[in-house]
Parts: structure tokens; C-alpha cells; sequence
């Protein structure tokens, strides 16, 4: 599924609405916003963010932004609020981790972009107020797709994870009624050697997302050490 970004000057101007550090608008063909995801800092209620948003949408471009669209992110000391009706948010509660635990990489935004052959894959992860991106191109076919997206992932972990890393497999498995993205990484520990973690995330929304959320699943046990 392409992630469409057509409207690289509204982006520009959410990301200069105070206490929002990060958008992302994901568009139609026609340049109609159909997602837009922004990361912001504490202390605003999520659904002034989206008012907020709203409005320089419609001053400066003249578009009208359902608040239904408008997914809002809040980062703070390494925890992500999600807040208001407005936010595309995982309907499961948090599970509590344990004190020591290390910080837990969130998803912010995947764009997708394809041409002339090739399909190219931008990930971008928030831990902790900070803002992690990776990169990955590959043959635009959707066999390769899930790859694609995990080895962009990755890359944006790297630096958090510290060790090398690799993808073994992606893919998107039928369960039943429901598809299911399963990502295997190697990693080499020091002194322990190549090491096999394998994550898994349900398809919600596309399959792009699933797979991020399976390489997130599979890191984030061994950034919890």
C-alpha cells in the first residue's frame, strides 16, 4: 500500500505550531489529507493539538481536516500518551514494565514511495522526545514490501540497539481470519555470539505498519534487557 506525501508545505507549517515536534500527511492522488500524524510535546490536550491543526490547515491551504484523521502522539521521560477520540491509538491498555526497563521506541510515521522500479521506505520512531529515522529501498513488488519496511526499521533503531542487526525474514502470515506480520532478526552479542529474535504484530490499518510494529516487537525485548 503507497503512503502518499503531497503536501510537504502544510507539514512544514504544523511542525511551527508550538509544542509540535514532529508531522507527518499522508494524501489521496488529489493531495487530500487523509491521515496526519503529529508528535507533540506534553502539557496541551490532545484535542486542542487537533483544533490547532485544524485551523492552520484551513487559514493557510484552505483545507477542511476532519478530526477524525488527526492521530496525536505526546512523548515524555520515555512514555507515549496517546489522548482524545481524535488519536489513531491501539485500543489495548499499556502493560506496566518493569523500572529498569530500557526506553521503548514509538512509531511515528512510515512513508512509502515508488518509482521507476524501486520502492523506497522512510520510518521514523520517537523515544523519549528524540526522533530516530531509517531508510531502505528495494524492488517495488509486494512480495518484497515487508522486508523493505522491517530493514527501514531497523536501521532506525540501530542506534538505540548498539549491537548489529540484521532482517533474517519478513513476511505476512493468514491466521485464521486475521494476517499477521512475523519479522526474524539475527543479532550479534558480545561474547554470546548471533543471537535469533523473532516479533509479531496483527494487520490493522496496512501492512506497512504491522511489520514496523513486529520489528518493535522483537527490539523492544532486548532493549528491556
Amino acid at each position: 500500500m503507497t503512503a502518499l506525501r503531497l503536501l510537504p508545505e502544510l507539514e512544514d507549517s504544523l511542525r511551527a505550531i508550538p509544542g509540535i515536534r514532529a508531522a507527518s500527511v499522508v494524501t489521496s492522488a488529489d493531495a487530500r489529507p487523509t491521515e496526519v500524524h503529529v508528535l507533540a510535546v506534553p502539557g496541551k490536550a490532545p484535542k486542542q493539538v487537533v483544533r490547532d491543526v485544524q485551523s492552520v490547515a484551513m487559514a493557510r491551504f484552505d483545507l477542511d481536516i476532519d478530526h477524525r484523521i488527526v492521530s496525536v502522539v505526546q512523548i515524555a521521560d520515555d512514555v507515549a500518551v496517546t489522548g482524545g477520540p481524535e488519536s489513531v491509538a491501539d485500543p489495548t491498555p499499556p502493560v506496566p514494565e518493569a523500572e529498569d526497563a530500557g526506553p521503548r521506541p514509538a512509531l511515528t510515521s512510515i512513508t512509502v514511495r515508488r518509482h521507476e522500479g524501486e520502492s523506497e521506505v522512510l520510518v521514523a520512531l520517537a523515544v523519549g522526545g528524540a526522533v530516530f529515522s531509517g531508510r531502505a529501498i528495494g524492488p517495488a513488488l509486494s512480495t518484497h514490501q515487508p522486508r523493505i519496511v522491517a530493514e527501514a526499521t531497523l536501521t532506525a533503531l540501530t542506534e538505540l540497539l548498539g549491537i548489529p542487526a540484521q532482517v533474517e525474514s519478513a513476511e505476512i502470515l493468514a491466521l485464521g481470519r486475521r494476517d499477521v506480520a512475523v519479522t526474524v532478526l539475527t543479532v550479534t552479542i558480545p561474547r554470546l555470539g548471533e543471537q535469533v529474535l523473532c516479533g509479531s504484530a496483527l494487520v490493522r490499518d496496512n501492512v506497512e505498519d504491522a511489520v514496523s510494529r513486529s520489528v518493535l516487537a522483537s527490539i523492544n525485548r532486548r532493549l528491556a534487557g
